[in-house]
């Protein structure tokens, strides 16, 4: 006789918890108003924040220096060894900057310093004068 009256108190109690969840969640989500109140300044710093990042193109990170260098033919000798990179390590980009007066070869876009350094490692035999610079990289790749 005793175990009636539990039984039907767990089910009395159990009907009154999904009753109450029924009452606190809509049935319909997609007629539902949101308003948000925010200063002005902050929409005007967000976008004054995206132009920016659209412009720059790239964020702060870590290229491998392999090759520098200056004077006549300079521009063509870096050409070549950035051909010579890319027969070695192919899909790794690289990049020719001009910073007068001189032509140097970086490659990669790593994001930490562990990476580059990692990446020095391997090529350090066939580059042994390379070094870890910091450089304005291109968005990394999502994997």
């Amino acid at each position: 006789m005793r175990i009636i009256p539990v039984f039907l108190m767990l089910v009395l109690w159990s009907s009154t918890i999904i009753a109450q969840t029924n009452q606190n969640s809509p049935s319909d989500t997609t007629n539902l108003d949101v308003s948000i109140r925010q200063d002005p300044q902050i929409e005007r710093l967000m976008r004054t924040h995206l132009d920016v990042v659209s412009r720059e193109r790239g964020v702060s990170g870590y290229r491998v220096q392999i090759y520098s260098d200056s004077g006549n033919q300079s521009k063509l000798r870096t050409q070549r060894r950035q051909a010579e990179f890319y027969r070695k390590y192919p899909g790794v980009p690289s990049y020719i900057i001009y910073d007068a007066p001189d032509f140097k070869l970086r490659v990669g876009d790593f994001r930490t310093r562990l990476d580059a350094r990692r990446f020095l490692e391997k090529i350090a035999r066939d580059y042994e004068g390379a070094y870890i610079v910091v450089d304005f990289i291109n968005f990394p790749g999502f994997d």
